[in-house]
């Protein structure tokens, strides 16, 4: 029988579609299994990780594994590290001790080793083909469990749509396809293309698309953004060159260090510190050698600010490290005029102190034999006294003037010795040429019995000498300056504390600068010289104490101190 030349070539065609038809159908069905699973396998991870953020610490319980079962519409199973089942959303908890130990299990095997673990197989508890995934935990194991039937189910519907309509999709594909592709391919791959060039830096290209569409807008939007960031990349260029130009012409050298030391950037007055050059990728610790920068800077680097001042080569420098987003800031400050300038300016207070002294103790000497001499005239001897009492107001200021340049300058260092603070207290407070009594101030005192502290004798006395004294000057008559000690962390804390008009908390910061009076009529009338509190927190400081005052007017003022009660005491805490 002979066939028309249009059947014939119906049949070629549909021989022809067949094969790849055929082996369509079976790349599909080998394909999709594997893929079903796949997805099965990476949605059950998620739900199981996902249960493992859930449960927390909680403990494994048949009790947690039902809610889970029911809240997530799976079977959860908890096991613990040795393989036993502790907990089946599927089976009852009075079922549980017939369940078999679960080690053998190739999920559970995995997960105990420390790994996810999947596998799928006919479970003999519920008599379903299921896909497990373990997780491992803690706790032991997390398995997440589901029938595969609706996998299997899809697949049995996935052939019979690709049977039924698998030769027009081939067809529509073959013949449209081809058309579409060519038609899209163009515009997409210079979109792609002018993508990438963006994504290296190449601000300059566009798509250029005209007309209408989707795609066309997407280039418009493409070339808009392009451009928008252009101009933002070079405005960020010039402004980092300007700000690489100020950080250049720092007078102070600064540096940024990374949290493992490491330097990222250094200006020219930083590199001119450390006499070097080119300091990006070098470590900071190979700069210094004084122990104190380096504590400054991992300080700076654990998150709290950090300084210290030392000599690099023949400068002084003063280091200061402040925590950075990337590590710490550096900065370096020259100090070598600043402290030249203080040692001159200490010299020449201590030779013009010394200088004084010897012609002051004539002209006070002299001063007193007239006033002291009946057959000196009324008159003159009125102008004697007054001559005795500020040349004496002058020979205490040179005292003090002498006493801080000696301090400041290094030449004077504690001795200390164990001394009783009662004893002392009471010593300084009987020495004043003035009897306090006389006033009506007197001293209360409430330290404990045998308190000790490791002090320099004739500091500590010239501390409370000082410290007394102003209580003394400023109190009401009536009242009382209290002096109390506590023992704590190898120092004593100690403070003296008096009913005066107290001090404006504006000037409390000021207090301890040398010859700053808050009232200087008033400081000059009661015969202050403005550097007692100075004194005392040098003093305070040598011997690795710590000082401070806090007042309230119209209430008094409390002074307080922190003194070692041992030779080698921890860092004091702060009082106040």
């Amino acid at each position: 029988m002979s066939m028309r030349p249009s059947t014939r070539t119906t049949l070629l065609i549909l021989a022809t579609l067949t094969i790849p038809f055929a082996l369509f159908l079976w790349w599909t069905e080998a394909d999709l299994r594997p893929r079903l699973e796949a997805e099965v396998r990476a949605s059950l991870e998620r739900q199981a990780r996902l249960i493992q953020s859930t449960i927390g610490n909680q403990m494994f319980s048949d009790s947690l594994a039902d809610a889970l079962g029911d809240a997530s519409a799976s079977r959860i199973t908890l096991i613990d590290p040795t393989g036993l089942v502790v907990g089946d959303s599927e089976v009852g908890e009075d079922r549980l001790p017939q369940v078999e130990n679960h080690a053998d299990r190739p999920e559970v095997a995995q997960a105990l080793r420390g790994s996810p673990g999947s596998a799928i197989r006919a479970s003999e508890t519920v008599s379903l083909r299921l896909l497990y995934v373990a997780l491992p935990d803690s706790r032991g194991a997390v398995r997440v469990s589901v029938p595969l039937s609706r996998a299997d189910a899809l697949v049995t519907r996935s052939r019979q749509w690709v049977l039924a309509g698998g030769l027009v999709t081939m067809l529509l594909v073959t013949l449209l396809g081809r058309q579409l592709v060519r038609f899209w391919q163009r515009p997409v791959t210079r979109l792609k293309d002018t993508l990438a060039a963006i994504g290296r830096g190449e601000m300059g290209h566009r798509v250029g698309f005209e007309g209408g569409g989707a795609l066309a807008a997407v280039g418009q939007s493409v070339d808009e953004a392009a451009a928008r960031l252009e101009e933002r990349m070079a405005e960020l260029a010039r402004e980092a060159t300007d700000l690489a130009g100020m950080f250049d012409e720092l007078e102070d050298g600064v540096a940024q260090v990374d949290r493992e030391g490491l330097i990222v950037r250094a200006n020219s007055a930083f590199e001119a510190r450390v006499g070097r050059s080119e300091l990006a990728g070098e470590r900071i610790a190979s700069l210094f050698r004084d122990p104190g920068n380096l504590a400054a800077v991992q300080e700076a680097i654990d998150g709290s600010p950090g300084t210290n001042e030392s000599t690099i080569g023949l400068r002084t420098v003063l280091l200061t490290a402040r925590p950075d987003a990337r590590g710490a800031l550096v900065v370096l400050r020259d100090l070598t005029r600043t402290r030249q300038l203080e040692g001159m300016r200490r010299d020449f207070v201590a030779n013009v102190s010394h200088e004084l002294k010897t012609p002051l103790t004539n002209v006070l000497g002299f001063a007193e034999a007239i006033a002291e001499d009946e057959e000196v005239p009324e008159g003159p001897r009125g102008f004697a006294d007054r001559i005795v009492a500020n040349s004496r107001r002058m020979q205490v200021l040179v005292d003090d003037l002498l006493d801080l340049s000696r301090i400041e300058s290094g030449v004077w260092t504690p001795e200390p010795i164990d001394l009783e603070l009662t004893a002392v207290t009471l010593e300084a407070w009987s020495g004043f040429d003035r009897r306090p009594d006389d006033a009506g101030i007197n001293l209360t005192t409430d330290i404990p019995e045998g308190l000790t502290i490791h002090v320099d004798a004739d500091a500590m006395r010239q501390i409370l000498r000082n410290l007394l004294d102003n209580a003394i000057r400023y109190a009401p008559s009536g009242t009382s300056v209290t002096v109390t000690a506590r023992r704590g962390d190898g120092h004593a804390h100690m403070t003296v504390e008096d009913e005066g008009p107290g001090i404006p908390t504006a000037h409390l910061e000021r207090v301890f600068e040398r010859f700053y009076r808050i009232d200087a009529a008033r400081s000059r009338e009661a015969g202050g010289t403005g550097l007692g509190l100075s004194i005392v927190k040098h003093l305070v400081v040598a011997h690795g104490g710590d000082v401070g005052i806090e007042s309230e007017v119209g209430r008094g003022t409390r002074v307080w101190l922190v003194l070692p009660t041992s030779p080698d005491p921890e860092t004091p805490a702060v009082d106040g």
